[in-house]
């Protein structure tokens, strides 16, 4: 199979993450089972009410074996010259939304499990393909609770197929999410009878801005294995329409901090929830995300280096479904193209990059599986 053929054919479908990705997974599904995969197809619904497909395909018998990963939503595409659904060709690379980050690395996935016949697989090969890993990788979990064969695979060994120039990455950073609102009571703002969510909300964003200072400076949250080498911390105020003569009745805030292999957090989500009491606003913490961790001494991090011919495994600031599947598994980042080129305007990929990427699934394959 031509991997840059199966990328122009599934980018094609707009599969942006707030979208359904039903349409884009029937596609890969047929491309699997032509590849010879068997498919278990893994529906759910997300928190809108959007219906999403993952799939989980499975070539050759028994189990352990190499389980190859990725995603097919996308981030939304605006601004662009051209329909960013329709792949461009401009000499060495092809544009599109998802090229990169990551049908591309899909593509080259399932053309890799084309090129070995079930009759040479010791070990099978697994493609596993989710939904919504774009907003908190909630597809891979519907996958870690409900996938059977991935159940009975007794599968330890994994690739994340996101965009890495083909370079080897063992950690990356976690995800935790913290949904902050403040209730206060509408009026005119002349009357001086109302209650102002804001002036709560702003006090607590505050002393979250000190937690904040705090991660940067304090030798117990630093990892100089990692560029930035602390957690970072995004704050997103929500809303904010409201007329200027009416005291804002509700406020509301998300904070995304992004946790480090082996840093307790614990005691700084304790303080947050402290302060939540204190300012008198609301706190949900969810998508405790954990870090990726796989020790550089395992064998897929070693048979990894050794395909690739680099000597040192790589971190990497951003999340992926590892923060799911590396609960259970051993995994390496490694995919084709660059992450600089993951949400942009005009996403590219070398073409080349494509071509490389299925041979070193390849290698990877002959290694764990025949």
């Amino acid at each position: 199979m031509d991997p840059v053929q199966l990328t122009r054919e599934f980018v094609s479908f707009n599969s942006a993450s707030y979208l359904s990705n039903v349409d884009c997974s029937n596609a890969m599904a047929k491309k699997m089972r032509e590849a010879g995969l068997s498919v278990e197809r893994i529906p759910y619904t997300d928190p809108n009410g959007v219906p999403k497909l993952n799939l989980v395909g499975k070539k050759g018998r028994g189990t352990e074996g190499l389980a190859l990963m990725g995603h097919n939503d996308v981030v939304p595409a605006e601004g662009w010259a051209w329909d960013p659904f329709q792949v461009v060709q401009k000499g060495s690379k092809i544009y599109g939304r998802g090229v990169a980050d990551m049908k591309g690395s899909v593509a080259c996935m399932i053309a890799t499990a084309s090129r070995f016949s079930e009759s040479e697989l010791a070990h099978p090969i697994y493609v596993v393909v989710t939904a919504d890993e774009e907003i908190n990788c909630g597809g891979a979990a519907v996958v870690a609770k409900k996938s059977e064969v991935l159940k009975t695979s007794n599968a330890r060994y994994g690739i994340i197929g996101e965009p890495t120039l083909l370079e080897v990455v063992h950690a990356h950073k976690g995800s935790v999410k913290i949904s902050v609102t403040a209730k206060g009571k509408a009026a005119h703002s002349s009357t001086g009878e109302g209650v102002n969510a804001n002036h709560q909300m702003i006090p607590f964003l505050n002393d979250v801005l000190a937690i904040d200072r705090e991660l940067q400076t304090d030798a117990k949250y630093l990892n100089n294995a990692f560029t930035p080498p602390h957690a970072t911390l995004n704050t997103v105020i929500h809303g904010g329409e409201q007329a200027s003569n009416i005291t804002t009745p509700e406020a509301g805030a998300t904070v995304n901090m992004r946790p480090m292999p082996g840093q307790n957090f614990d005691p700084l989500l304790d303080k947050i929830r402290s302060l939540a009491q204190t300012h008198d606003v609301h706190l949900e913490i969810y998508d405790d995300l954990f870090p990726l961790a796989t020790p550089v001494d395992s064998r897929i991090v070693r048979e990894a280096l050794s395909v690739t011919q680099t000597q040192t495994p790589k971190t990497v600031a951003y999340g992926t479904d590892g923060m799911i599947f590396g609960k259970t598994m051993e995994l390496v980042v490694l995919g084709p193209g660059n992450i600089q080129q993951a949400h942009t305007i005009d996403e590219w990929i070398e073409i080349d990059q494509l071509h490389r990427a299925v041979d070193t699934f390849s290698e990877m394959v002959r290694r764990f599986c025949t």
